[in-house]
């Protein structure tokens, strides 16, 4: 036998049917049946709107979701340009930290060769325009120091 409508079959149907009848006469069945259609309709309307609710419920949760979600991705874009900015800042202090210990450094080193090239004029008896002194005079040496060199000769 053929299975129908929640699993039961042709012949529970017309056993069904028959007891229906007895019950209620042949007159009561036309009625009958008018109820039980609208039953039927009332029942489909009514998981229509179920279906309809349970839809438009999650379609809310849905946008509520999505919202969350761009929110969500604009806060990250945020952190993330706030984080490169930040970088930037870095990596502008570090520039001006280099430059400034370039230009001291640079300053530095010309006062330790302005100081060598002194020394040097000194020691080796250079002029101010470079030039040695071919006098044999060895700058400003005290007189008793070309005395004792004197005395070596």
């Amino acid at each position: 036998m053929a299975v129908f409508l929640f699993g039961i079959s042709m012949g529970e149907i017309i056993i069904v049917f028959l007891v229906i009848l007895l019950l209620f006469g042949a007159n009561k069945i036309p009625e009958f049946a008018k109820m039980l259609g609208k039953g039927m309709n009332e029942f489909r309307k009514a998981t229509e709107d179920l279906k309809r609710e349970f839809n438009e419920s999650t379609n809310d949760l849905k946008e509520d979701l999505e919202e969350a979600k761009k929110y969500i991705h604009e806060q990250g874009e945020e952190i993330r340009s706030d984080i490169r900015r930040a970088g930037d800042e870095v990596k502008e202090d570090f520039e001006e930290g280099r430059k400034d210990m370039e230009s001291r450094v640079h300053e530095e080193t010309e006062d330790l060769v302005g100081g060598i090239d002194e020394t040097a004029r000194d020691v080796y008896g250079v002029t101010d325009e470079g030039k040695r002194d071919e006098s044999g005079s060895v700058g400003d040496i005290p007189e008793e120091n070309n005395e004792s060199e004197k005395n070596k000769e």
